[in-house]
């Protein structure tokens, strides 16, 4: 006899139509951050813009207010005005301070933004950055004279004197009126390296002094110097010079104040409505996603910068001022030229020659 129970009945309802019985929906693969990352394409192929001056202009404003703002408001791609609860609301003596982070193109598009799906159309949030450890460890005691030394030596270099040269050659050419140059991420120039840094350094054969993490920053400000004084002489007008970097200390405020600049969007985000046609745009090895807020908010009339040339650091990050296809779109519009250091020189301003010239070609107009 045949074993009845290996036999399997027929589904009674087999011949069923699909509307009686329909197959079973798999929600595979339609996460959050799919349908995110292809409505941010859909609306940046359309022309919507990451950024607008107008929403740096209200996140800074936000941010400087912090302590009594008990949510911030941040607008996405999508026209959404989303709501970000405020930890520090109201604390008396906050150890941890809000500065503004960009989420660039790819960020958007192709690698998941960290934080919950509602903020993955969010081209801008908030980061907050603990102050214990650079409270405790201290400012350098002689960092005006020291910005001073290294303000005399960029000054009294073949480099500095080649790289006015070139500048001047370019406005020249150019023949743009710049009434302004604004600085962007040139870096604190008074915080001592790091205990854990100058382990490291001592460890690696790399010179340890409590300057080591500055020296960059110090020169990069006195080429900027150089620059609004070479502009200066071309045009014989006033020329204003302005900062924006959240890392900004009040003694690196205080320093820069005294050699003329002026500090600007203290969060990270006011800054860059000081940028129209009219400006030189400077900004060296910087964290944020500064090339793309200007394919957006403007077309400045030069752009000297470490950015724009590489988008991947490896196949799962990008770098913070990666290229994207709108900021390959801008560098079009741009005719671009390299400078050196010469050889006997080349040890003390190497990382200035990775830095770029960009120069608004003729025709090109500057407003976005």
């Amino acid at each position: 006899m045949a074993n009845t129970d290996d036999c399997i009945e027929p589904s009674k309802s087999s011949n069923s139509s699909p509307s009686q019985d329909p197959s079973p929906e798999l929600n595979y693969g339609c996460s959050s951050w799919i349908l995110s990352s292809q409505c941010a394409s859909d609306l940046y192929e359309a022309g919507v813009k990451l950024w607008r001056k107008e929403d740096l202009v209200d996140i800074e404003a936000q941010l400087a207010r912090s302590f009594e703002t008990e949510y911030f408001t941040v607008r996405r791609i999508d026209g959404v005005v989303a709501r970000i609860k405020n930890p520090m609301y109201r604390i008396q003596n906050p150890i941890w301070a809000p500065r503004l982070k960009t989420q660039g193109y790819w960020r958007l598009v192709r690698f998941k933004p960290d934080g919950p799906p509602e903020t993955y159309l969010c081209p801008y949030l908030l980061e907050w950055r603990n102050q214990t450890v650079p409270r405790y460890e201290g400012v350098i005691e002689y960092s005006k004279s020291l910005f001073e030394t290294k303000r005399q030596l960029w000054n009294n270099s073949i480099t500095c004197e080649l790289f006015r040269a070139q500048l001047q050659r370019l406005l020249n050419t150019s023949k743009r009126r710049i009434t302004k140059v604004v600085c962007f991420g040139l870096g604190d120039m008074v915080t001592k390296t790091g205990e854990w840094e100058m382990n490291h350094r001592r460890e690696t054969g790399q010179d340890a002094s409590e300057t080591s993490d500055v020296e960059g920053s110090l020169m990069q400000h006195a080429m900027a110097l150089t620059m609004a004084e070479a502009i200066r002489h071309n045009t014989g007008v006033s020329v204003q010079l302005k900062a924006q970097d959240p890392a900004y200390r009040e003694q690196t405020k205080e320093i820069l104040s005294e050699n003329g600049f002026e500090i600007v969007g203290k969060c990270g985000a006011g800054g860059f409505a000081e940028v129209d046609e009219d400006t030189l745009v400077f900004t060296a090895f910087a964290s944020t996603a500064i090339s793309e807020v200007l394919a957006d908010i403007a077309r400045p009339a030069l752009v000297i910068t470490t950015g724009g040339e590489k988008t991947f650091s490896d196949h799962t990050k990008v770098f913070s001022d990666a290229e994207s296809p709108r900021t390959r779109q801008m560098w079009c519009e741009y005719s671009i030229s390299h400078f050196a250091a010469p050889s006997h020189e080349l040890e003390l301003f190497e990382p200035l020659t990775r830095m770029s010239i960009r120069t608004r070609m003729p025709g090109v107009e500057g407003a976005r």
